[in-house]
């Protein structure tokens, strides 16, 4: 090794995506470390390991380059912790660390073990998790590096992936996060890579779709996809020395193409505060709020459109459409909230009892966190990161309880809606409404229209703004628009984001990155 020959880990790197990103760092003269324990796709155990010259390491080293093969999981954090010490130790620098490492287990809105979900949610979020929390204050230290993290289409397109599509918007949300207050000299980004990976042929032939070839030829969304070795130039551009101007960025990566994610912004924002009737501002907003979320546009920026409806009385309400509502807290305040909003809107209020869900409910409202609370801020990296310890356990309880309203509603034969209203003062808040909100976008799909789900960002103290946002969603006839929704409550306003979604594609024919790409991407994220 030369002194200053840079030192790259890339978890998962034993195979697919994290294998092509870690040779092509190698060809590039990188020392790269690959941790990865070689499993299955499912995370268990192979039958017989690779002999040392057929792994990624042993490649790389018959290549002329230099790496080293560790078998850790990315779910042990002591382990990654002490890997990742053992190298500034050995060769004083830590400088990128490319977190590929994934499984892929058979979940989605309705369905999934409850050993399935968490395995997924603890090797994608804690996976990374780990990774943040074991780099970040070496690199802190050193005043240089980068982080990469894998997030996936799954995770902000409106695909019905369960867990995996959790745990996948949870890296976005918290890379969103944490890129924004990254250690000076410290960057924090993600790809969102597509390719013909072991997890996209058994995603294919787990839809009855074929896999291997059939990821060829399955229509417009696979037609093109690239092999996993594609993606290596662009991952390894990703954390090169041209690209430690961006932090808290997100591309996309399809070998020939790249595109930057653009995070969720508001389209829609209603006044809650000092109005006759917010329930009847609600009612008056919703069909422009649902032109929006089917368009991702807004329908403002020309003649007011609710200029009076603030001021004005009550009135008649949308009859509901539901008769009973079941409301699912432990917080004492928002039930009461929730009672009162819900029953303004002529709709019974039942409490959940010691047996589930009560029969006869058409709508169930469950509370995520601790409400009443002002916004904690950003803070640094350190409490962002921080206030994550314990995520995993929570988006398994939001999925599980999913999965609980679908077998209710399958069991009773009837038609629920479900609202969650997530607490998202705090960092891990956010990212955990996130998830809640991506989730809920296949309810409808993933149950042929039996459950329909909407997921409520509470950004604020606001309890009876959140509470009658709740109850119009569960009685308004036309709420079911608004299904998926990234809706969200603030400080004096109620909000409709856009979901994430490409705000800059170019095109240039890969695998190979083009000198004048990075001039462009500055462009489209200034």
């Amino acid at each position: 090794m030369s002194s200053d020959q840079r030192i790259v880990v890339v978890t998962g790197g034993g195979a697919g995506i994290g294998a092509g990103v870690a040779e092509e760092l190698g060809r590039q003269g990188a020392f790269v470390v690959t941790l990865d324990p070689l499993l299955t796709l499912d995370g268990s155990a192979q039958e017989q390991a690779p002999a040392p010259e057929n792994t990624t390491a042993g490649r790389i080293v018959a290549g002329g380059g230099a790496a080293r093969a560790v078998p850790v999981s990315v779910t042990d954090a002591g382990a990654v912790r002490d890997v990742f010490a053992q190298l500034v130790d050995e060769f004083g620098r830590l400088d990128a660390v490319v977190n590929v490492a994934g499984i892929s287990r058979p979940t989605n809105f309705a369905s999934g073990s409850d050993d399935d979900w968490r395995a997924v949610l603890s090797v994608h979020v804690d996976g990374y998790l780990n990774v943040l929390r074991a780099a970040l204050p070496i690199m802190a230290d050193a005043g240089r590096g980068q982080i990469l993290g894998v997030t996936s289409g799954g995770g902000w397109r409106p695909m019905d992936a369960g867990a995996y599509g959790c745990a996948k918007r949870a890296v976005a949300a918290l890379t969103w996060q944490v890129g924004l207050r990254a250690p000076d000299g410290v960057v924090v980004n993600a790809m969102s890579p597509i390719a013909v990976t072991r997890m996209v042929t058994a995603a294919l032939e787990r839809a009855g779709r074929g896999g291997g070839a059939a990821a060829n030829a399955a229509g417009p969304l696979f037609g093109s996809m690239p092999k996993p070795e594609d993606i290596g130039p662009i991952g390894a551009y990703l954390v090169g020395d041209q690209f430690t101007w961006s932090s808290g960025e997100i591309v996309f990566a399809g070998g020939a193409e790249v595109a930057i994610v653009e995070r969720p912004r508001l389209l829609e924002v209603v006044r809650t505060g000092d109005v006759k009737s917010l329930p009847h501002v609600l009612d008056a907003t919703t069909k422009s709020w649902i032109a929006a979320e089917a368009s991702q546009l807004s329908g403002g920026g020309s003649n007011p459109r609710f200029a009076t409806v603030f001021d004005e009385p009550e009135g008649e309400l949308a009859v509901a459409a539901v008769a009973t509502c079941c409301v699912m807290s432990d917080d004492l305040q928002m039930v009461g909230a929730l009672k009162r909003a819900v029953e303004a809107r002529g709709v019974t209020v039942v409490t959940r009892s010691p047996e589930g869900i009560p029969p006869d409910v058409d709508a169930v409202i469950v509370t995520s966190g601790a409400f009443g609370v002002a916004p904690s801020g950003d803070g640094d990296w350190q409490h962002i990161v921080g206030s994550h310890d314990g995520i995993v356990e929570e988006l398994f309880a939001d999925g599980r309880l999913a999965r609980t309203v679908c077998e209710y509603a399958a069991a009773a034969d009837r038609s629920v809606r479900l609202v969650t209203l997530t607490a998202a003062t705090t960092p891990a808040g956010r990212t955990r409404a996130q998830a809640v909100a991506q989730h809920a976008r296949s309810s409808r799909q993933s149950t042929r229209e039996r459950v329909t789900a909407f997921g409520v960002s509470v950004e604020s103290d606001a309890l009876d703004d959140a509470a009658a946002l709740a109850a119009h969603l569960v009685a308004h006839p036309d709420a079911p628009a608004l299904s998926g929704a990234e809706l969200a409550v603030g400080d004096g306003w109620v909000g409709l984001r856009s979901h994430p979604r490409p705000n800059t594609s170019v095109s240039y024919g890969g695998p190979a990155v083009p000198a004048w790409l990075d001039g462009v991407l500055r462009d489209a994220v200034r």
